[in-house]
């Protein structure tokens, strides 16, 4: 075999290997939504305006109501099941350097993000927010 075979070969098996789940795909996309109290079944319990959160397969970025930056990181998903874990690390803005270990599951086209802040001291097992232990839950629609 080639020289030029076997890379494209490697570099085909190494591009099959990291491709994502189809759950994890659904996670990739443009989303807009709000951070939450609670389980963020009641409007009243909508806090701050995220308008806009976008997740590729190599970072995610993220803007406020007004548009203003808030920040952008990686992250790591894994896990089985409906929910899974999702650890993101800030790269730029007000989250760089910090980690946020969390949960997440998408259903359709809403995505529920539950996170510790970064002085949480263990990940959330649930979709909602304990503000005594440092979570925050986001409720995130795709956008169109």
């Amino acid at each position: 075999m080639s020289l030029a075979k076997l890379l494209l070969t490697a570099a085909a098996f190494s591009f099959l290997a990291l491709s994502a789940s189809a759950q994890d795909k659904a996670l990739i996309g443009t989303w807009e939504g709000w951070v939450v109290e609670g389980d963020g079944s009641q409007q009243s319990q909508r806090r701050q305006r995220i308008g806009e959160l976008v997740i590729t397969a190599a970072q995610i970025t993220s803007k406020d109501g007004r548009g203003t930056s808030m920040g952008a990181g990686t992250y790591r998903i894994g896990g089985n099941g409906a929910v899974r874990t999702i650890d993101a690390t800030g790269t730029a803005g007000q989250p760089n350097g910090k980690t946020f270990l969390g949960i997440y599951q998408v259903s359709g086209d809403t995505l529920k993000w539950c996170s510790g802040n970064d002085r949480a001291k263990s990940r959330p097992a649930d979709l909602k927010t304990n503000t005594g232990n440092g979570h925050f839950l986001m409720i995130l629609t795709r956008k169109k």
